[in-house]
């Protein structure tokens, strides 16, 4: 059985003058991607039901996703979150937990745009949304002192957990930028799942604080994401 973990970020109309145009999914390709996914057997888990097959090897869907989002953009409540409801899926959100009700300003050469806000977050936990954190201040953990990613990881952690008064154990790595030293600095800091880039699935013995994703973005289109799901479906890798 393997874990399809796919990886958005702004499902939003590009902008003429977006500077990173890969972090974009327009709403229709995003809602046609959802109708196919379900069309093609599909079913969203959570991070906890993957966690908990692979412990036990209970019942499981045959074609599982989980679907994720990086930084926590507006956008995620305003248009993702009722294309996700209408289709029947669920998603986890990763937040800058530093940057809650502020900007995307990790990226200074991009237009500023708001991102979810305190209230944002827990409306939508309530509604059924999953959080994590990617860090506090969204800093490259692999590429600082071990000192600094271990701080950003345990006080993300903490003001995600006193923000939501919840566990937190879920990490997307900012910029997919992780090492062996960084992954036990998660495990460490309570985390029991982390997710980065490299575009595969995951069978179950994969690393839980390594699993891969597979990064969707304006330029997917419905035969890509098919075709890129049969191969990885079928690879021994």
């Amino acid at each position: 059985m393997k874990l399809t973990i796919l990886m958005y970020h702004r499902v939003e109309e590009l902008p003429h003058d977006a500077v990173h145009a890969t972090n974009f999914v327009r709403p229709a390709q995003f809602a046609a991607q959802l109708s196919a996914l379900r069309r093609w057997g599909y079913a969203s888990v959570t991070f906890d039901d993957w966690l908990t097959y692979r412990s036990d090897r209970g019942a499981f869907p045959r074609r599982p996703v989980i679907i994720t989002f990086d930084d926590g953009y507006r956008s995620v409540r305003d248009v993702a979150w009722p294309i996700l409801k209408e289709h029947g899926f669920s998603a986890t959100t990763f937040l800058v937990s530093d940057a809650v009700g502020g900007t995307n300003r990790w990226d200074a050469d991009e237009r500023q745009v708001s991102l979810l806000d305190a209230g944002d977050v827990r409306a939508l936990r309530a509604e059924g949304m999953s959080f994590g954190s990617h860090g506090r201040t969204h800093r490259p953990l692999a590429r600082i002192p071990l000192a600094d990613a271990t701080e950003e990881l345990v006080r993300s952690r903490q003001d995600l957990e006193a923000l939501l008064d919840e566990p937190i154990r879920l990490l997307s790595y900012p910029y997919s930028n992780q090492s062996s030293a960084v992954r036990r600095a998660a495990q460490q800091a309570g985390y029991t799942a982390a997710v980065r880039g490299r575009g595969r699935m995951n069978r179950p013995h994969v690393d839980p604080l390594g699993l891969r994703r597979i990064k969707i973005d304006f330029r997917t289109s419905i035969g890509a994401l098919r075709w890129r799901l049969f191969r990885e479906r079928w690879t021994r890798l």
